[in-house]
């Protein structure tokens, strides 16, 4: 009876831990859900930043070509007193290429972010693949457990039920077999009463003791002889 009531225990047990394994496993895959949409989120935006970057830079740079284009044209034209506007051009021209260069480097910072940024967001969107998988995984095993769990206790319940009946039947058939004794044991008492009171009727009274008769006195008297 103790190890059926420890199986009964154990059995409880093991569904419980398995839905604390299945609320944990939830919740990561909760937390990592929201890693995700975070990671996502801030990758359209560095997405979003990079593409103003990109569109400014182009800008950028076809101002700078029209402005050489016409810095080139201008100078052409013109010949003679123009070497403080050429120093000045190339200056220009020299400083735009610096902030060329800049915005290029930045790009690429921004890039390389980004690369990270999706690198992570690969990464955790297999983490939340393998967690779903585990989840599932721990979630078939809990509904085997629980099927197998249901019919061990369908199959103790129908032992029970047998023992109840088999139980049941034995009192019953006590039950009957001791009234029979009591019914033989009355039956028998009967008997010996009516035995004890027959006997009793049929025995003769003990005899009483005969009182002797007083004996005779012999007549003792002789007759006289006749005097002459």
């Amino acid at each position: 009876m103790s190890s059926e009531l420890l199986e009964n225990t154990q059995g409880k047990r093991q569904p419980l831990r398995i839905l604390d394994e299945v609320a944990e496993l939830q919740a990561r895959l909760s937390r990592i859900e929201s890693l995700i949409q975070q990671a996502a989120a801030l990758a359209l935006q560095q997405a979003r930043r990079a593409d103003e970057v990109q569109k400014t830079f182009e800008a950028t740079v076809a101002a700078l070509e029209a402005q050489l284009r016409e810095k080139e044209s201008k100078a052409n034209q013109e010949d003679s007193g123009l070497g403080e506007q050429d120093q000045g051009l190339a200056t220009r021209i020299q400083d735009l290429e610096n902030q060329l260069r800049e915005k290029e480097g930045l790009l690429e910072i921004r890039n390389g972010e980004l690369k990270d940024l999706r690198s992570k967001l690969e990464e955790a969107a297999a983490l939340a693949a393998a967690e779903t998988k585990r989840t599932q995984d721990v979630e078939q095993n809990f509904e085997a457990s629980v099927a197998a769990l249901k019919t061990q206790l369908g199959e103790k319940e129908e032992l029970l039920s047998q023992k109840g009946a088999a139980l049941k039947e034995m009192e019953e058939s006590l039950t009957g077999l001791e009234e029979n004794l009591f019914s033989q044991i009355r039956i028998l008492e009967t008997q010996l009463e009516e035995m004890v009171h027959k006997s009793d009727s049929q025995t003769p009274e003990p005899a009483k003791p005969e009182t002797p008769e007083p004996m005779k006195k012999e007549s003792t008297s002789r007759k006289s002889p006749k005097r002459s």
